[in-house]
C-alpha cells in the first residue's frame, strides 16, 4: 500500500472558530483570527529558522504548538502529519520538512486572505 499524502490536500477553514464564537459574533472571530494569524507567523518565522540552522530538535518544539492551529483550522489529517513529523525532528530526522513546508504555505495563503 502507498503512502498517501492528502495532509497537503487538506484546506483550512474557520468552521471551528464559528462553532465557538457563534456564527454572528464577528467581533471575537476576527480577534481570534488575527491572534491566531500573528501566533502562526512567529512560530513558522522560528520553525523555519530552526530548520535552516539544522536543529531539528528545536524546531520540533515548534511544530508541537503549530499543530492545534492546524486542528482549530479543521486541518485533522495535518494535525497528524504534524504529530510525525515531530517525533521524526526528535530524532533528528528532517525527511518531512518539505511536506510540512507546504502545509505551512496553505494556511499562510488562508490566513492572508481572511
Amino acid at each position: 500500500m502507498g503512502i498517501t499524502k492528502d495532509y497537503i490536500e487538506e484546506r483550512p477553514g474557520l468552521a471551528y472558530v464559528k462553532q465557538i464564537a457563534g456564527e454572528r459574533d464577528f467581533d471575537f472571530q476576527r480577534k481570534f483570527v488575527a491572534i491566531l494569524t500573528a501566533e502562526f507567523k512567529g512560530e513558522m518565522g522560528e520553525y523555519l529558522y530552526h530548520v535552516r540552522i539544522d536543529e531539528p530538535r528545536a524546531a520540533a518544539e515548534i511544530v508541537d504548538r503549530m499543530k492545534y492551529k492546524f486542528s482549530v483550522l479543521g486541518m485533522e489529517k495535518a494535525f497528524a502529519f504534524a504529530e510525525r513529523h515531530k517525533e521524526k525532528l526528535q530524532l533528528g530526522d528532517m525527511s518531512d520538512d518539505s511536506d510540512f513546508k507546504i502545509i505551512l504555505e496553505t494556511i499562510s495563503v488562508f490566513l492572508r486572505a481572511i
